[in-house]
This record gives structure tokens, sequence and C-alpha cells, in this order.
């Protein structure tokens, strides 16, 4: 099971092509009249914005972290199973790993209260235009979706908090740039009079 589930982290695609796939099937349950291929242009169509999303947090972190595909998804294993890492060069890696995702999940409650909101939103419309099986269907599946969502965020900000504790940031680095964010602290330099410097 690791094994596959490093596997889906480096490819990208198949997760993505796995996720379209259970949507499709999902969504075609709940509305059976409803032809599957008509079903899955629309789901591959919304989901090639979460897919641009996906990437774009991926090439990032791969620059964050100095790495590749393979880099970034060792780390997350480690972060997963709160592994501190020995080497020294993983170590500093992993600082600005975590340092970046806490940085880019700061806003994290307010982006959760959205799905909430979207997401009853939904769940009022289909129980209003839908048949009672289906309305059924959908909450249960939303009220699941979101505890889920609210579960793994917490343990999610846990483990970040966690492993930043045991790996510090280095001084200085910025949690966007790649391994050498690391910026010296230097001086701030002033202008002095030629008086200035005899006395």
């Amino acid at each position: 099971m690791r094994r596959l589930n490093a596997w889906l982290g480096e490819h990208l695609w198949a997760t993505i092509l796995l996720s379209v796939v259970a949507a499709t099937v999902v969504i075609t349950l709940f509305s059976p009249g409803r032809p599957w291929w008509e079903v899955l242009l629309r789901v591959a169509g919304i989901s090639a914005a979460g897919a641009g999303v996906v990437y774009a947090r991926r090439r990032k972190e791969k620059r964050v972290t100095g790495g590749s595909d393979r880099t970034v998804v060792t780390l997350e294993e480690k972060l997963r199973r709160g592994e501190v890492p020995e080497d020294a060069d993983e170590r500093q890696a992993m600082a600005r790993l975590v340092a970046h995702r806490q940085h880019a999940t700061r806003h994290g409650k307010w982006a959760l209260a959205g799905m909430f909101v979207l997401l009853g939103l939904v769940a009022v419309g289909v129980a209003v235009t839908a048949d009672p099986p289906v309305a059924v269907g959908y909450a249960v599946f939303s009220a699941v979706f979101l505890g889920w969502l609210t579960w793994n965020a917490v343990r999610q900000k846990r483990r970040l908090r966690r492993m930043a504790e045991a790996v510090p940031d280095p001084a200085g680095a910025d949690p966007d740039a790649g391994p050498a964010g690391a910026r010296p602290r230097t001086r701030p330099v002033t202008r002095t009079t030629a008086r200035e410097r005899l006395s």
C-alpha cells in the first residue's frame, strides 16, 4: 500500500484520473438518468482547474525543496509518519517544505468555512429540486465529505506544527524560495560623513 501511495504521489496524472473516475461513478449513481459519458466529460472539465492547482503546488514544492517529485513524496511520507530526517540536507529541505506549507495554509480556516457554505447551499438546492432519495444521498455525502475535510485539515496542521518544532526553519529563509533561500542577515548600511569617520 505504501508503494502504491508513493507511486500515485510521484505520478499526479494517475491520482487525478482516479479522482475523475470516482467522481463520475458517484454522480452517475446519484443521477441514474444521465449518460455516463456526459457525466465524465463534465467532471473532467471541472477537474481541469483543480489539476492545474495541484501541478502548480507541486512545482512550487519542488522548487522549495530543491528536488524532484520523488523528493517531495519522500518528505511527505516522513511528514505523515512524524519521522524527522537525519540527513542535514534533508532536514533543511523538510524545514523549507514545512515553512512553505504553513505559509500557504495560513488562511485555511476561512477556506474551510467557505467550503461549508458552498456545499450547504448546493445541498439546499438539491433538496429543493431533486427527488428525496437523491437529496438525502447528497446530504449524507456532503456531511461525510465535510467531516473528513475538517479532520484532515486539523491533522495536517498538527503534523506541520510538530515537524516545525523538530526541524526549525533556517534563519532568514523565504518559504517560497529554493535551497538558496536562506539569506544571511546583514547589518543595515548607514551613510557616514568624512567628519564622523575622523572623530
